[in-house]
């Protein structure tokens, strides 16, 4: 446990960023994307197959965002259940977003079988263990309301075989949704990053957007740290790492850090007691619990305390080594190999967003789901963009609520996830912490 900490994502070992190209900012665009995570490609692509010229422009390097940062969950999560949904909107509302969240799901799916990328997608389940017998059964009811509308499958866990899908005494149950899982996030953007440069995307790192200016002939102009560039449209898909680029937009983002951790290399019979089936893990609490195996089967990585403050890479580290050693202590004392944050971002109501503001187009407030959300979203930026016949969502257009004296810095945070760790102090998994 003495050796050094490494603060870059574990994801980059196997796929490291790729290095300031030295590209030029050209004159024009027909399309100029701030940001280039898994949203901004997956707009590219189709954008530069319809004969679109792209150029994609970063603050950072390629791919250092968030994108490369997560859990790498492909998953239907959504921050409201079935039932509330369909008690303040209606059945039909309720069940069309569900099948948008199956949507996102496919178009990972999909994405990766297209553009034959190797990013060791493995869709082999997911399970939600719950912390109480009440967030237990308030689980099986959501899920059965899902699957009598929908058709998705389950398969609740009680406590006694908990074990079997996760080495812990800490849960009363959980459940199992079996076409669900996970992927390698580096390999997938790395992935999507190819294709976009094989379609022919420019693709500008290091370059900070300064300005969005709306001309009276229908193009912006894009003030950069290297120069201007005039555009037919712009996408900004800067999701947590949004600035006040655009006041009205950066009000109605919240963004937060989320901290993983990468064990030491594991044998393999250890990883296969933690996790015996491979699959991806998260809890039910407020602020929740996440653990995965390494998609090679020889670390576990981990996942808490979203939102707190970002201590050095060894405090945070330590803490969440200590955590997980808690909560799966058939471990003993593992030791870590890298510690990092990334930048999430959610929004007041709880729901992704999508539209346009003013002409310039958005996509971000993903609240946990990036890999999924950025995906379908990102395609749906490219249809309205291209107006095709299937740009419509539920995302799409929603009111987007901001909160009074709310600017830049969210100052209100703490309390909430104060709150949060109040909540599920209360119950064993969340006591842990």
């Amino acid at each position: 446990m003495n050796q050094p900490i490494n603060s870059s994502p574990y994801w980059w070992e196997a796929a490291p960023l790729a290095r300031d190209a030295g590209e030029q900012l050209p004159n024009y665009s027909d399309v100029v994307i701030v940001g280039a995570g898994i949203t901004a490609m997956c707009a590219a692509i189709p954008l530069l197959r319809a004969g679109r010229s792209v150029t994609i422009v970063d603050a950072g390097e390629i791919g250092s965002g968030a994108s490369t940062r997560n859990a790498g969950y492909v998953s239907r999560s959504f921050k409201h259940s079935f039932g509330d949904l369909e008690r303040k909107h209606g059945q039909d509302y309720a069940i069309q977003l569900h099948r948008e969240l199956q949507q996102s799901v496919d178009s990972v799916r999909h994405m990766v079988q297209s553009e034959s990328i190797d990013c060791d997608l493995q869709m082999i389940g997911r399970f939600m263990p719950a912390p109480t017998a009440a967030a237990y059964e308030a689980l099986a009811n959501d899920l059965d309301t899902q699957r009598r509308h929908l058709g998705f499958e389950f398969e609740m866990i009680p406590r006694e075989r908990v074990r079997n899908e996760l080495a812990t005494d800490i849960y009363q149950g959980g459940a199992l949704l079996p076409d669900l899982g996970g992927l390698h996030p580096g390999k997938y953007h790395a992935g999507l990053l190819a294709s976009a440069l094989k379609s022919g995307a420019t693709v500008i790192p290091n370059t900070h957007v300064s300005n969005l200016q709306p001309q009276g002939d229908g193009q912006v102009r894009v003030e950069t740290s290297r120069g201007e560039i005039m555009a037919r449209d712009v996408v900004v898909a800067t999701n947590g790492y949004t600035d006040t680029l655009l006041p009205w937009l950066r009000r109605r983002i919240i963004p937060f850090d989320a901290h993983m951790i990468s064990t030491e290399v594991l044998s393999p019979q250890l990883v296969k007691r933690i996790i015996p089936n491979g699959r991806v893990c998260i809890d039910t609490n407020h602020n929740p619990f996440f653990v995965r195996q390494s998609p090679d089967g020889t670390r576990l990585l981990f996942g808490a305390l979203t939102g707190e403050q970002p201590d050095t890479p060894e405090q945070k580290g330590e803490r969440l080594r200590a955590l997980l050693c808690r909560l799966l202590p058939d471990l003993g004392q593992v030791a870590i190999e890298h510690s990092w944050t990334g930048r999430c971002s959610g929004t007041f109501d709880l729901y992704p967003h999508l539209g346009t503001h003013q002409g310039i187009h958005y996509s971000l407030g993903y609240c946990f789901v990036g890999v999924p959300m950025g995906t379908y979203l990102g395609g749906k930026i490219a249809a309205g963009i291209l107006d095709r016949a299937d740009a419509f969502t539920v995302f799409r257009d929603r009111n987007f609520p901001s909160l009074p004296l709310y600017s830049e810095k969210p100052w209100f945070l703490p309390a909430v996830f104060g709150y949060y760790r109040f909540l599920d102090r209360r119950t064993p998994a969340g006591a842990l912490a």
